[in-house]
């Protein structure tokens, strides 16, 4: 196993590295671990139970004006194809709305993933998304540089906009690719992924320019740590590269497990620190509980950099929901083929 490791080593330079390659950032939580289909395709049914709902939703920059607005909503479900392998099969869904121009996008993906199992410890996957994207925005509420009224200086909207050619809405088809892990070395459970994103670098412009969205690169890496027998820490990376922005996240849960018969499975609190654009950009304090198989997570990020002179250091609130049925085997599933 050591190759799989040295792999997954490898991995993490390449996307450190590739900060200097890649040439905005997309949609992303401050709880990407409770957002797997949009952290990695090969989260995709990468899970010990028969099947998966997450929801997210976040809230930010209410404190400079027009809030920015995010929902999502995934389903997934391993299918065991042979003894030590399995096919997830997901779908994904996200809604962001995005200030003062009311910037819309909506991303619809269907993903899979092939995972196996690998001495019954070592879990390895590798997963695809097909999506569809559509924005759309409007120039009502925006001031161009041109409406700047030199006489009153102030901006004025009956001054044309000189923007001559552009398209409120458009739409694309997007690929993403992904690579996962999970094992156990000891008493640790260490876990850890990459994924390539806008693989077909689809076009993407209003302006009706040949503008590429470029690949973005993220990774990220965790392990569940027991510190007692109730007791176990979580700390956990992520880092991704797009465009030249760079964005890291890290920090640790701390879970504590409830005896069998409380209502209450489990709670977990802890602490990460955003990392972005060359300067620390935000606390993000977390607490959640398990209750009735539902993993509720809520989280707030309190903003440390430059902008909180305007934000009051009020930046984005969160709320994450898992839930895992595990009332059922896996279903085992037969694919066909020809005799020859």
């Amino acid at each position: 196993m050591k190759k799989i490791y040295f792999i997954f080593v490898l991995l993490g330079v390449i996307s450190f590295c590739s900060h200097e390659i890649v040439v905005a950032q997309d949609i992303h939580f401050s709880q990407f671990y409770a957002s797997p289909m949009s952290l990695n395709p090969a989260e995709t049914g990468f899970f010990d139970a028969n099947w998966r709902f997450t929801n997210n939703y976040r809230t930010q920059w209410s404190a400079i004006g027009i809030p920015y607005k995010t929902i999502s909503a995934g389903f997934d479900k391993p299918f065991k194809l042979k003894k030590n392998s399995a096919l997830g099969l997901g779908v994904f869904f996200v809604n962001d709305n995005s200030g003062a121009s009311n910037l819309t996008v909506n991303k619809l993906f269907l993903s899979g993933n092939y995972i196996l199992t690998v001495d019954d410890i070592h879990k390895i996957g590798i997963g695809l998304q097909l999506g569809y994207v559509v924005k759309n925005f409007t120039l009502n509420g925006l001031s161009m540089p041109s409406q700047f009224n030199l006489i009153t200086g102030l901006y004025d909207p009956n001054l044309p906009n000189n923007i001559d050619t552009w398209d409120e809405n458009i739409n694309y088809a997007d690929v993403n690719l992904g690579v996962n892990y999970s094992g156990k070395i000891g008493k640790y459970n260490p876990y850890g992924g990459i994924a390539l994103f806008h693989l077909n670098t689809p076009k993407e412009s209003f302006l009706r320019t040949d503008n590429k969205l470029p690949m973005r690169i993220v990774f990220n890496a965790g392990a569940y740590i027991p510190v007692k027998e109730n007791i176990y820490l979580k700390p956990n990376l992520l880092t991704m590269y797009h465009k030249r922005a760079g964005d890291w996240i890290f920090g640790t849960l701390g879970y504590y497990i409830m005896p069998e018969q409380s209502l209450i499975s489990n709670f977990f609190g802890g602490v990460h620190t955003r990392y972005s654009l060359n300067n620390f950009d935000a606390l993000i304090f977390t607490g959640g509980l398990n209750l009735y198989g539902f993993d509720v997570g809520l989280s707030y990020d309190i903003n440390i950099s430059a902008l909180q002179a305007a934000t009051n250091s009020r930046g984005a609130f969160e709320i994450s929901i898992i839930y895992k049925d595990f009332a059922k085997t896996l279903t085992r599933v037969a694919l066909p083929c020809d005799r020859y």
